[in-house]
């Protein structure tokens, strides 16, 4: 096997790594990196220019937008009334939303907010099955008329192996019973005559199940709900399904003992991060096996809205950046980190709301700007000189020799090595930029890491070509406490507007004698180097 070589010199630490050339790759999607919007939070999001101006970064950086999916606990508590005077009707039960009735217009404004051509999927009903599915059948038939070709994959439920405890289904309810649900309701809509005189047939994602299938700690049910099982009871047909999806939240706040467990340093962990991304190693040969793909359709820090302090932070950033490589270089092809407009994990909120005794501004924080540093990281553009688009697929793989707070991914075009990325997780906290207009101020850290920030030197024979130039980008904040002040290489997003700010700052190496590269990184910093 071929190897290039790295060495790691740092201030605490002497390692070396080796990145084979010849090692599994997995596809790299310029679409790697998208969103779960709650049904009930959509029309706020649309309430703003928040969404649009941040995604429109994200769709002019990568070359193609994030894929949106509009789905989530509501999704099975949302009821179609063709006479409803409004688009949406919410009613609160609390301080949560118990039913979301919506009429055909509610669809109507998601293609000219989103940027141009933005992929939706749609969660459709499935707790309903009076009247022949009557629910489902009128969202989709509304859904298909109005986004047509915007309108990429139906899912059919959210979380389905949650319905026994939801009261949702019997006790009986299982891989078999589900299938032959799914079987039924996708058979009618097909057969539809909103689906077959479509000129656009959105297809299927399917499964959207909530517990991972290993952790024990991440389950909230006791099932057989997997892409192993589901495909054994049954649920193939390539021809409808493009994707199985599942979903994965590494930590909670849904229940006091979990709770208790929450932790910053133990979200910016990669050894965490690999154990909770490679379950799904034989849930992806399963997926593919049927001749199909799976995604993390659902996913951010810690379910039930996350925890402020730790899921608006750089950390969070950071650690999304190594996740969603990790997922990719496993075969995860997309991964949809999910919204809420008072969740304490969305990576942008679109309206002032009260919370928890204070007020929150609209804004934007931390963590979104790992999905600015990765838009660099799947862009075509620039890749080969002279700024051109490569054609031809581009790849990943994780490098060996990780530790827990060290991370290293090689993406290869269809010729050669183009882009390294390394992220080093280690916790270093700061007083500086500790606070954001959008996130709860009681949350703001006050603590500072002791001594001088600690800084690798890397040496890495990547086998490009001595003299070559090398751009390097940086995701950089405060510390990992950071909830402002972080930036990819001086360029910010104001936290309030949403608007680029500063000047990117320029940095290039040139490729030595046998492919040599050398860099410093920072404790708490990712990089991502790209051959011109």
């Amino acid at each position: 096997m071929k190897y290039l070589s790295l060495l790691l010199l740092s201030n605490w630490a002497l390692a070396s790594i080796s990145i084979p050339l010849n090692t599994t790759r997995r596809i790299l999607r310029p679409d790697l990196y998208g969103y779960s919007i709650e049904p009930s939070s959509l029309t706020p999001y649309l309430q703003s220019d928040l969404a649009a101006t941040v995604l429109g970064h994200i769709a002019s950086i990568a070359g193609t937008p994030a894929t949106i999916r509009v789905g989530g606990n509501i999704a099975d508590q949302t009821i179609f009334d063709e006479t409803l005077s409004v688009p949406s009707l919410a009613l609160p039960n609390d301080t949560v939303v118990d039913t979301l009735t919506i009429q055909e217009s509610w669809f109507h404004n998601w293609t000219t907010y989103f940027p141009p051509s933005t992929p939706f999927i749609y969660t459709l009903n499935l707790r309903n099955t009076t009247s022949s599915w009557s629910t489902a059948m009128s969202q989709a038939s509304a859904a298909i008329r109005i986004l047509g070709p915007s309108l990429s994959l139906l899912e059919l439920g959210n979380e389905i192996d949650h319905y026994i405890s939801k009261n949702w289904r019997p006790s009986t309810w299982n891989t078999t019973s589900y299938t032959a649900q799914w079987k039924t309701l996708t058979h009618q809509l097909t057969t539809a005559p909103f689906y077959t005189n479509a000129s656009h047939k959105p297809l299927f994602q399917a499964a959207v199940f909530a517990d991972p299938p290993l952790v024990p700690d991440q389950h909230d049910a006791l099932d057989d709900f997997d892409i192993v099982n589901v495909t054994r009871a049954g649920l193939i047909n390539p021809r409808l399904i493009k994707s199985y999806t599942m979903h994965l939240y590494p930590q909670s706040t849904c229940d006091p003992p979990r709770e208790a467990r929450l932790s910053l340093n133990l979200l910016s962990n990669h050894s965490v991060i690999r154990t909770n991304i490679s379950q799904y190693i034989p849930q992806v040969a399963a997926a593919e096996r049927a001749g199909s793909i799976l995604t993390l359709g659902e996913t951010n820090s810690a379910s039930c809205s996350g925890r402020s302090g730790i899921s608006d932070t750089f950390g969070a950033a950071l650690w999304a950046v190594d996740y969603v490589l990790q997922a990719a270089s496993i075969g995860l092809q997309q991964v949809l980190f999910h919204l809420g407009h008072v969740s304490e994990y969305s990576a942008f909120t679109p309206l002032p709301y009260e919370y928890k005794g204070e007020r929150l501004e609209a804004g934007v924080r931390a963590h979104f700007m790992s999905h600015l540093f990765l838009a660099h990281a799947v862009s075509d553009q620039g890749v080969g000189g002279q700024g051109e688009k490569r054609n031809g697929e581009r790849t990943i793989s994780a490098l060996p020799g990780d530790e827990d707070g060290f991370s290293g991914y090689a993406v290869f075009g269809p010729r050669r090595l183009e882009k390294l990325v390394f992220v080093d997780l280690g916790v270093w906290n700061s007083t500086e930029g500790t606070g954001n207009p959008s996130t709860l101020r009681a949350t703001d850290s006050e603590f500072k890491s002791d001594g001088e920030r600690p800084v690798r030197s890397v040496e890495v024979k990547t086998g490009w070509r001595a003299g070559e130039s090398v751009d390097v980008l940086r995701l950089q904040g405060p510390g990992t406490n950071a909830k402002s002040q972080v930036s990819v290489s001086g360029l910010e997003v104001d936290t309030l507007t949403g608007a680029l700010v500063g000047e990117k700052r320029e940095e290039k190496l040139v490729v030595g004698d046998g492919g040599l590269v050398q860099f410093e990184l920072q404790q708490a910093e990712a990089i991502l180097l790209q051959v011109k």
